[in-house]
């Protein structure tokens, strides 16, 4: 009876989710509980959306904003925010990509590496960082325009005439920026990442991953942005390969689940992700913390006995870096904890 009674009031709350479509035609430059909400979701509600790209140009080239390094404005602008009802301090947001496509034929990168993932002398001198004035933002000669087939579902850069290379990459879109409202009265740009989110530049944040943030307010107040069609581990070129993305994802409330960072899972992972701004902290700090997130997942969802969890990490751990001098995620195979009698929230 009482099994019966659950079923019925779960079918009941699927009945009851909305699907809402929004399209802002504004950005916010910040992650903050002090904006007003874009829409207002029900735990269990999915959105459609749309978002620019780190420069504020949108799926039809149409740029928003002027100049998007120039104060007052910043980079990588956000859709949001999202207001969940039910939603409050000491609860766990749990986003569920449903979709996260590239909807234009064209992004761009930077155009070389940053010196700073490099021994010192490897480039300079030997590499200029120009590829061709005004090809991207006027004054800028250091950003190179991609092509984006998405017929192919393939992405290349536009070298210059006269190279000899040329390359294609499948697209594998993700979303650079997500996150909910920092701690208390603390706005953040979307410039940094940290235990909110925020701009993660995690390239599994993608369609089908499913991504749980720590709610710090009433409503959470959640916000995407900062697609890229691809991105190599680290973040490489400083950017992934810069676009504007259809989305589609869909909110659910966990009460009393405390997190102390952002927490992904996909068919094959469970992933903890050590998420702080880049030059702040050391990776090997990210490293660890990530590893105590992961050991607190195993021993309290997945009711692992200590000595288990402690065997499985050193023996089948797997590391990746978000981005260099940031971001590190700890992860271990769904295919080790089959079999295990899972407590979900």
């Amino acid at each position: 009876m009482v099994r019966a009674i659950f079923f019925f009031a779960l079918a009941a709350l699927r009945l009851a989710a909305e699907t809402h479509e929004v399209y802002p035609n504004h950005h916010s430059r910040v992650f903050s509980a002090f904006k007003e909400p874009v829409a207002r979701l029900k735990s269990g509600d999915t959105v459609k959306t749309r978002t620019w790209d780190s420069g504020g140009a949108d799926w039809q080239g149409v740029k928003h904003i002027e100049h998007p390094y120039k104060y007052p404005e910043s980079g990588n602008p956000l859709m949001g925010p999202f207001y969940i009802e039910g939603a409050d301090y000491g609860d766990a947001l749990e986003v569920h990509l449903d979709r996260v496509r590239c909807n234009r034929k064209t992004g761009y990168t930077a155009y070389r590496l940053s010196p700073g993932i490099l021994n010192p002398g490897t480039i300079e001198g030997l590499y200029k960082n120009f590829y061709k004035m005004d090809a991207l933002r006027p004054g800028r000669a250091d950003l190179i325009p991609w092509d984006i087939d998405l017929e192919r579902n393939v992405t290349s850069p536009r070298l210059l005439e006269g190279s000899g290379f040329k390359f294609e990459l499948p697209l594998r879109p993700m979303l650079g920026c997500i996150g909910v409202a920092p701690l208390g009265e603390k706005v953040e740009t979307s410039g940094p990442s940290g235990n909110h989110g925020g701009n993660i530049d995690y390239n599994d944040i993608v369609e089908g991953a499913t991504v749980y943030f720590p709610v710090f307010h009433e409503g959470a107040f959640f916000y995407v942005g900062d697609g890229h069609a691809v991105q190599g581990d680290g973040e490489g070129l400083g950017n992934g390969v810069e676009t504007s993305l259809d989305v589609q994802f869909t909110v659910r409330v966990i009460k009393g689940q405390r997190l102390s960072m952002p927490r992904l899972e996909n068919d094959t992972h469970i992933v903890s992700i050590a998420s702080q701004p880049e030059f702040v902290s050391s990776m090997d700090q990210a490293v660890r913390n990530a590893n105590s997130d992961l050991l607190a997942w195993l021993t309290g969802e997945w009711r692992l006995t200590q000595p288990e969890a402690h065997l499985l990490l050193g023996a089948a751990v797997e590391h990746k870096i978000g981005t260099y001098f940031g971001t590190m995620t700890a992860s271990v195979r769904k295919q080790y904890l089959r079999g295990r009698e899972r407590k979900k929230p």
